[in-house]
């Protein structure tokens, strides 16, 4: 009985074994495990929808505060501001012409000699001369400029081609030095000159101020010298007038600008200046003959300076388009 028995535990134990083993070889239902419970189901695809244009709007950002002061060209479009009419803006060609009067001489080391005399120093000139000139320019654009202080000041530049002519009758005192005049020397002197002008224009006001300068050449003819002379010169007494005679110079011409302008009608302004004009370096020869003590109307001289300057006043007419 007891070996039946022992043969009966040992054919269940391993059916039960067997059993056991083939449930662990079955791969567990996808439902239970935590892998798959834990992964998110995929989003649902989304479409791409168009993006609403966005709302225009006529209001413009200011200028920041770092470029608002900045140069800017004004458009000639921009011609009215609040005030009403500002004029034009845009860039323009002009043509003009003036008149007017050498009002003083200035001469600047200016020596006379006549051949076989001493030298003698020249004495500014006190006769009035005639001045007329024909321009052509181009006016620029306005721009607004902000300069050390204040707003932004509207101006603008303009670039020209002038030319002028000079005449008048010089009679300056002659002396020794540290001595009084002792005579005269006289000419009659026309200027003819070719200046290329530089100014700048302030604008918006009723009257437009301007200010610049110009370079060139000048060619100057003295006709008619005549040197008299009669007196103490350096402890010698001396009487004689040189002969009558021409000559002429080429130099440089410079000149400074200051004047006012103010537009009467659509392309019509006037204006008025004053114009510091010097004449560098000037140097005549009135022969070469030798003008003896006592002598009348004879021989010849020469004189030279390190600038002739003239002060003048003109007004004019000038015409844009």
């Amino acid at each position: 009985m007891l070996i039946l028995g022992s043969a009966y535990f040992l054919t269940a134990f391993c059916a039960h074994s067997q059993e056991s083993t083939g449930r662990l070889s079955v791969a567990p239902a996808p439902a239970a495990s935590p892998a798959a419970a834990a992964t998110p189901a995929p989003a649902p695809t989304q479409q791409t929808t168009a993006k609403a244009p966005e709302p225009t709007s006529n209001v413009v950002d200011a200028p920041l505060p770092e470029i608002a002061n900045q140069p800017k060209v004004i458009t000639p479009s921009q011609t009215k501001a609040a005030e009403g009419e500002r004029g034009p803006r845009d860039g323009r060609w002009y043509i003009g012409g003036a008149g007017g009067a050498m009002v003083q001489q200035i001469v600047e080391n200016g020596t006379v000699t006549a051949v076989g005399q001493q030298p003698l120093n020249q004495e500014d000139s006190g006769q009035l001369g005639a001045y007329l000139a024909l321009r052509a320019g181009y006016d620029f654009a306005v721009r607004d400029v902000q300069l050390a202080f204040g707003e932004p000041t509207p101006m603008r530049t303009a670039m020209e081609l002038e030319f002028n002519y000079l005449g008048s009758y010089e009679k300056m005192a002659v002396y020794p030095n540290g001595g009084a005049p002792v005579g005269t020397e006289t000419f009659n002197l026309n200027a003819y000159s070719v200046l290329l002008n530089g100014l700048i224009k302030f604008e918006d006001l009723p009257v437009t101020p301007y200010f610049g300068g110009g370079v060139g050449c000048s060619v100057l003819y003295a006709q008619n010298h005549k040197l008299t002379v009669a007196g103490s010169v350096n402890g010698q007494d001396v009487d004689y007038s040189s002969a009558s005679a021409n000559a002429n110079n080429v130099c440089l011409a410079l000149q400074a600008i200051v004047g006012l302008e103010r537009q009467v009608y659509e392309n019509l302004s006037i204006f008025i200046e004053y114009r510091f004009m010097a004449y560098m370096d000037v140097n005549f020869n009135f022969g070469s003959q030798s003008t003896p003590n006592g002598s009348v109307g004879q021989g010849g001289s020469s004189s030279s300076n390190d600038f002739l300057a003239n002060q003048i006043i003109s007004s004019g007419l000038k015409w844009s388009f």
